[in-house]
């Protein structure tokens, strides 16, 4: 009778740490799911507002390089040189917001790497719980399948970020050597200084079809992070279903 109730106190024990680790898993992976769907959120809105943003500046900065061109085609030193400083100005500012997109691309990537963990952390748990199960085989493959399908999407996505990083990391770098030459050049049009007007005036031009990719970057990235939203939706529905499936079993 004794020996019963001590296998029955351990069954219980076991039982107990079972649920634990389960709950703990759980809420481990509510809060990483909460945290993504926030991340996405915030990230939709501050890329609707750099694309209105860019947008703008890159009209307002066109039309400042056209009108620099023809000052520089009617070889008027004055205006040209009065107009670049206008430039630099604007020059100054798309360098620091090139700054702040390198920044926040590189933390996306860590954002990617977490959801990587994650994903790895319940493909371990599938496994984990395909070996203790004798029913219900159907059930545990098809939770293996879709979360090494999420792996997949999350792995593609980081493979983007790094990506993009790179990119903009380029850009900036580029962005920052024009902005030291310029900002210290006055064009003169005599015979001695055409050929450095010249090449100054082509980095001109290059600063702003870096504005160029850098809205095509801004719009690939928001259509980016509208994809991640609605497959980081269906990765949390297929979560609370897979809760909802071991509550069942249990």
């Amino acid at each position: 009778m004794k020996t019963t109730k001590i296998i029955k106190t351990g069954q219980l024990t076991i039982l107990i740490a079972v649920i634990s680790q389960g709950f703990l898993f759980t809420s481990t992976l509510w809060a990483q799911n909460l945290k993504e769907g926030i991340q996405n959120t915030t990230q939709i809105i501050e890329g609707k507002k750099n694309l209105k943003r860019d947008s703008a500046e890159l009209k307002s900065f066109q039309a400042k390089i056209h009108t620099f061109n023809n000052h520089f085609t009617n070889k008027n030193s004055q205006l040209a040189n009065q107009l670049k400083a206008d430039i630099v100005t604007d020059m100054i500012r798309e360098v620091a917001q090139s700054s702040i997109k390198a920044d926040k691309a590189r933390r996306e990537i860590a954002q990617s790497s977490a959801e990587i963990r994650s994903d790895n952390r319940e493909l371990r748990r599938d496994r984990k719980d395909k070996r203790r199960s004798h029913k219900d085989r159907r059930d545990d493959n098809k939770d293996l399948a879709r979360d090494r399908a999420n792996k997949r999407d999350d792995k593609r996505d980081r493979r983007d970020d790094v990506r993009d990083y790179e990119d903009q990391l380029h850009r900036f770098e580029r962005q920052s050597f024009i902005l030291k030459t310029i900002r210290i050049y006055n064009f003169a049009f005599n015979a001695n200084n055409l050929k450095l007007a010249k090449a100054n005036k082509i980095l001109l031009n290059e600063f702003a079809q870096t504005l160029h990719a850098d809205l095509a970057a801004t719009k690939r990235e928001l259509k980016e992070d509208k994809k991640e939203r609605r497959e980081d939706k269906r990765e949390r529905r297929d979560d609370k279903n897979e809760r909802k499936e071991h509550k069942r079993r249990r």
